[in-house]
């Protein structure tokens, strides 16, 4: 397996999260989120799963939500670019969130 770890490639997905609602200072509000992933995987399908499953696993998701099961946030891939091995060991642990309002309007 060694071997296999060696040949992986590294990743940076931008996920982009709508219809996050969020209890802030009591008031009940919706929010949309982009957030960056620094991903090893073989291929860019195998980043963009393994991305998605981490982000719906981040406290900073898992723990704030609160929506109901009928008005779920959806969390998309907006893009994927491979990157080298400097970008990668310099962001890996890390997960940037920016939240915006949604209805600012």
């Amino acid at each position: 397996m060694a071997g296999k770890e060696h040949l992986m490639k590294r990743f940076k997905v931008k996920l982009h999260g709508e219809n996050i609602l969020l209890n802030i200072d009591g008031e009940f509000k919706k929010f949309g989120f982009y957030a960056t992933n620094f991903i090893k995987a073989e291929n860019p399908q195998e980043a963009k799963k393994i991305a998605t499953i981490l982000i719906h696993r981040h406290p900073n998701l898992k723990d704030t939500v609160l929506n109901e099961s009928t008005d779920r946030p959806t969390i998309s891939v907006e893009e994927i670019e491979e990157v080298n091995s400097l970008k990668f060991f310099a962001n890996k642990s890390t997960t940037r969130f920016t939240f915006y309002p949604e209805d600012a309007e």
